[in-house]
């Protein structure tokens, strides 16, 4: 395998925002070569497919924002208040930012449409978001519940980052953190 003209981590940027932006079955390797500033051949040297590639994109996205995001829930330092609004924060930053954004929502709708396989890591990331949420409200519930608030704070997320796309107006993220922050309080 030849030596990257780029690093790695920009690399995988790059495509993560090519398939964010074009979904799965927009993007074709001639875009993502393009996007890296690789001829299509020699894009080819460093991945077989699109799906593998895609693979390393969803596997570095989901590090990246497990490092970013998830990891807050889990610091003792901070309560659960804080550590909510904390990532709140950095949610409405990443996903509104184009490199990043909510990728695996994107290849999520794709996927289930002919590319079962991918789902894998999709579950996994979102899971493990879901994971991060329950954590903020293990003290006041039992696991059950925890995990029940932990996955609808992950779909009041996953919309309300469609209707800030939608609408350029991250309120929506907003209001799903102080709602949240509302039920961790109550």
């Amino acid at each position: 395998m030849r030596p990257l003209k780029i690093p790695r981590d920009e690399l995988l940027q790059r495509c993560a925002s090519t398939f964010k932006r074009l979904g799965y079955h927009g993007t074709t390797m001639d875009v993502l070569a393009e996007a890296c500033g690789f001829t299509k051949a020699s894009f080819y040297h460093h991945y077989p497919n699109k799906e593998s590639l895609l693979r390393d994109v969803l596997e570095w996205t989901h590090q990246s924002i497990g490092q970013a995001l998830f990891a807050t829930a889990f610091d003792e330092k901070l309560t659960p208040a804080e550590r909510l609004t904390k990532m709140g924060r950095k949610a409405a930053r990443l996903f509104q930012d184009d490199s990043i954004g909510c990728l695996m929502g994107v290849v999520a709708v794709d996927a289930a449409y002919g590319k079962s396989a991918l789902m894998a890591p999709i579950r996994a990331f979102f899971d493990d978001w879901a994971q991060a949420f329950a954590q903020l409200f293990r003290d006041r519930f039992d696991e059950a519940q925890a995990m029940a608030l932990g996955r609808q704070l992950v779909a009041d997320y996953e919309g309300a980052i469609l209707l800030a796309r939608i609408y350029a107006d991250p309120v929506y993220i907003e209001a799903v953190t102080q709602r949240a922050l509302d039920s961790l309080k109550a």
